[in-house]
């Protein structure tokens, strides 16, 4: 009988576009069956067991049982990171109504419990598409991600870097996705297993950063120069100690302010 792919869910944000590039591309084409979406449904389809493996918001770790993270390997900022952000209409502790990005998961939770414990704010929230105008028309602040957050239009508004907040109170970066893998996804026939192919990914993707940032110059509006430095001084793809560290505590706040049920140790591949 013929084993059935390995499914990986796939995230087209520009953040994500080193870690996916290797695949993308190609790598490991005959094991891998690739689906693209934004990371809520990517976290829905790791849950429903439509994919093996997916680059999900670090809160699902909490929320989805049995599910490992491939070691060394995150969405990272280690201060600034400018395209998690909440753009308000007032000052933080002034803001009685969110909208909150619907794609989004850990930054949602983030952004409510930074309002909450740095600025004493409780905001009713409302879920929504990423768009801005919209958002504000009917809430005071507006919370988004990704790469309508790079685009958004912020004059005038009081603009939180999420990743800044954070790092300002804690000292810590702020990891924002993990690549995970579920229990009982099938073996990847090969020496070191499915683990290797995701760094294999990622050092493509950083042999590619000129051809990255070429592709998204045309649709995202920053200049060259500002693209490479958010790709590698804004965003960083190593787990490390501090970054685990940051989830600990992530992961103690977010259960305390019931947005996950309870808090567990990381568990690798």
């Amino acid at each position: 009988m013929h084993d059935r792919p390995f499914r990986i869910s796939i995230i087209d944000y520009l953040n994500s576009a080193p870690l996916n590039y290797g695949f993308k591309r190609g790598l490991g084409f005959e094991h891998f069956h690739l689906k693209f979406q934004v990371p809520s449904v990517c976290a829905e389809h790791l849950r429903s067991g439509e994919v093996d493996a997916g680059l999900i918001s670090s809160i699902e770790f909490l929320r989805i049982p049995n599910l490992q993270i491939v070691p060394g390997l995150c969405i990272a900022s280690p201060k600034r990171v400018r395209s998690v952000v909440i753009l308000s209409k007032v000052p933080p502790e002034d803001i009685q109504s969110l909208a909150l990005d619907n794609s989004s998961r850990s930054s949602v939770v983030l952004g409510q419990i930074l309002l909450r414990e740095r600025y004493g704010a409780n905001p009713t929230t409302h879920d929504m598409g990423p768009n801005l105008e919209q958002m504000l028309e009917t809430h005071d602040a507006a919370l988004v991600i990704g790469d309508p957050a790079m685009r958004a239009k912020k004059e005038g508004l009081i603009v939180m870097d999420l990743a800044e907040e954070w790092h300002t109170w804690t000292g810590l970066p702020f990891v924002f996705a993990l690549w995970m893998v579920r229990d009982g996804a099938p073996a990847v026939p090969v020496s070191g297993g499915v683990a290797p192919f995701f760094h294999k990914s990622l050092e493509m993707g950083r042999q590619n950063l000129t051809a990255i940032i070429e592709e998204a110059w045309h649709s995202i509006g920053w200049t060259k120069l500002e693209l490479r430095e958010y790709l590698t001084e804004n965003i960083s793809y190593h787990l490390g100690e501090a970054e685990r560290k940051s989830l600990s505590l992530f992961f103690e706040k977010a259960v305390r302010h019931g947005f996950a049920p309870e808090s567990r140790e990381l568990a690798f591949l």
